[in-house]
């Protein structure tokens, strides 16, 4: 029967969207004006057309990405810069029920921890950290603590432990969420923003005013999942500390990766 009901809510949450404090959509017009001067062509449907030319291949992270061409990449970065694809994602209230540290590599989580930081020294104020990881296995390329642990879930329990927090913050307790790897086929996949959040449902949480944490240029895509997972009961903002886009030799190609996402979960969103 508990099994039952589990489903039936995790069915309701997808099909009545979640309640977002302040709402966050890209602009459409603007949108078509990349696509056209990106050479998508303007009578095809640029939700379908972003999946085949903007989306990394299956199977390739976000690291592995290799930067479009010059002029291109001088294209997408100064449209997401108007946009405010780099700019920072602020709170619009100063207190909540719960934070929830979205998981990534191990220095992208930090960077999320030391922004939830700043955030409560600024006076805003929660009562649980919730950290939603996966058990993907850690990346010598893109992750430290590889000799102290094995994957990000591991991880994220060594950062919070190891960081420097006032001591309000400190005494608040912390679960975390650490979902398995998840198997396709005859290989392994990790688990990515949808299934920790469905796995931190499975828990049971009271409906909540909830503080969600990522950065730049991830905030979009990730506000659209969690929009359409969280039951309409629960409130919550997305927060995300903003990032200078020339620091990143991939950043253009990131970019529409992260563009193409968040239009097709919109789409989904509204279909």
């Amino acid at each position: 029967m508990k099994k039952w009901l589990i489903l039936l809510v995790l069915c309701l949450c997808n099909i009545i969207l979640a309640t977002p404090i302040q709402d966050r959509r890209i602009e459409l017009d603007a949108l078509s004006q990349l696509a056209l001067a990106l050479g998508l062509p303007a009578d095809k449907n640029i939700i379908e057309e972003a999946q085949k030319h903007w989306l990394r291949k299956p199977g390739k992270e976000r690291w592995e990405l290799e930067e479009i061409n010059p002029d291109q990449r001088l294209i997408v970065l100064n449209w997401a810069k108007k946009q405010g694809l780099f700019s920072d994602w602020k709170p619009s209230s100063e207190v909540y029920d719960k934070a929830l540290i979205l998981g990534a590599t191990t220095s992208q989580m930090q960077k999320r921890l030391d922004h939830l930081k700043q955030l409560w020294i600024q006076g805003i104020r929660f009562d649980e950290i919730v950290w939603l990881t996966g058990d993907r296995p850690l990346d010598n390329r893109v992750d430290g603590l590889t000799e102290l642990c094995h994957n990000e879930s591991e991880a994220a329990r060594i950062i919070f432990e190891e960081a420097d927090l006032p001591e309000g913050m400190r005494n608040i307790p912390a679960f975390f969420v650490a979902v398995p790897m998840k198997i396709e086929g005859f290989s392994l996949k990790r688990p990515n923003t949808e299934d920790t959040i469905i796995a931190w449902l499975k828990t049971f949480p009271k409906p909540c005013k909830a503080l969600f944490v990522s950065d730049q240029p991830f905030c979009g895509y990730q506000f659209a999942i969690i929009k359409a997972n969280l039951p309409k009961e629960f409130l919550f903002d997305l927060v995300g500390q903003g990032v200078d886009p020339l620091s990143h030799p991939a950043a253009a190609s990131i970019t529409l990766d992260a563009i193409a996402r968040w239009i097709y979960q919109e789409g989904l969103n509204n279909p």
